[in-house]
């Protein structure tokens, strides 16, 4: 019964080229023919070529140019929902082929100042676990697309985020929150020890711009409440770049406790004690749901889960 079942099924597919699948997805997730080349290693050309016997197969245009990306029509939509889950299982289970028994590398994706926490718990955990498995730290960058590519085609096992993302395929865990502090020089000449919201958006900031939508969120209900613009100086993609210039100017910045704490002794800033409440950054642990049916990655992240403070609501 199954292999009439399967039968019927391969009869279905006949002539199509399951290869398509792959360059869909990938022009799906990047919207751009060209990005989806160099993930694959195909030149830009073959790419539109696979997606105009697309085009002919589901008689739709697909994707529509709107500025430099691709946006996906309705149909696109529609078949990326229908196949997106099962091609993803696909994806896994042939990993599991791959490496059926054991995972001899860990990547992992989180930006530099999430690192500063992370790291080391996790590092410790893993040794007990799996000590021979290299892990591998890398900052692909966290935009939803990034991470979609970087889980999707198993770049990296984990990411490690301050926004939740929501997927069928993936499991995201509240891992911890990260408290928020502002600083600046050590010898600003306005900014005392104590300041009200007035005062801090009469100055100048330097931004971390790393898309996080809460620090986006936060300073806007900031704006609001003291209906005060908050003056952009300087913007920098790494809090680490952000304390020189701290160091060297009248800005204020918000940043990650961990990570004043990490560069205080380095540079002469100081942390203000703020009059009203900072809200935590959330810090979300991210993974495909098949990644589980490893014995190794199941026991990691069951530990850690254990390994930081309990979130309470």
């Amino acid at each position: 019964m199954k292999a009439t079942h399967n039968t019927e099924r391969l009869n279905a597919v006949k002539g199509f080229d399951l290869n398509l699948i792959t360059m869909f997805e990938s022009v799906y997730i990047h919207g751009s023919v060209t990005k989806a080349a160099n993930i694959l290693g195909l030149t830009p050309s073959a790419v539109s070529q696979a997606l105009g016997r697309l085009r002919d197969h589901f008689s739709d245009p697909l994707f529509v140019r709107q500025g430099k990306s691709l946006f996906p029509t309705t149909t696109a939509n529609s078949i990326h929902d229908k196949l997106f889950e099962s091609y993803d299982n696909l994806l896994a289970r042939f990993q599991e082929i791959d490496s059926p028994s054991t995972i001899t590398s860990l990547a992992v994706n989180c930006p530099p100042y999430l690192s500063l926490t992370i790291l080391g718990p996790l590092i410790r955990q893993v040794a007990k676990i799996a000590p021979d498995c290299k892990v591998v730290h890398t900052t692909a960058g966290n935009s939803l697309s990034t991470i979609d590519d970087l889980l999707t085609f198993r770049k990296t096992d984990i990411v490690f985020d301050i926004n939740p993302h929501n997927n069928l395929s993936r499991n995201t865990f509240l891992l911890y929150e990260e408290p928020l502090v502002v600083i600046c020089a050590k010898n600003h000449p306005r900014v005392n020890e104590k300041a009200l919201p007035e005062e801090l958006m009469k100055e100048d900031f330097t931004f971390v711009n790393n898309e996080s939508l809460v620090r986006i969120n936060f300073a806007r209900q900031l704006e609001k409440t003291t209906k005060m613009k908050r003056k952009i100086r300087y913007s920098v993609g790494y809090v680490g770049s952000a304390m020189p210039i701290i160091e060297a100017t009248d800005t204020l910045a918000f940043v990650p406790l961990h990570a004043y704490e990490q560069y205080k002794n380095q540079y002469e800033i100081r942390p203000v004690a703020v009059d009203f409440n900072l809200p935590k950054l959330p810090v979300y642990m991210i993974y495909n749901k098949t990644s589980l049916n490893n014995t190794f990655f199941s026991d990691l992240i069951k530990s850690l889960e254990k390994a930081f403070p309990p979130v309470h609501a």
